[in-house]
């Protein structure tokens, strides 16, 4: 099973939407990741936008629901 990290680095690494519109639109790159900011929710942190790339490699079938821990 994958963390929240590795779940969240696999999908910007195989989805090219996933990365661009995090890239474009969010102004977050793949190296701005780490074990705390995608647990952190204020400010700051990366947890919403964790989720919304989580839940795009779920919906684009980069990543199975059930593989994440």
């Amino acid at each position: 099973n994958m963390d929240k990290l590795e779940a969240t680095q696999r999908v910007l690494r195989f989805s090219t939407s996933a990365r661009n519109w995090c890239e474009k639109e969010e102004k977050v790159f793949f190296d701005d990741f780490d074990n705390e900011n995608v647990m952190n929710y204020a400010d700051g942190g990366y947890g919403k936008l964790a989720d919304l790339i989580i839940k795009k490699g779920i919906e684009e079938g980069f990543i199975d629901e059930d593989d994440i821990e």
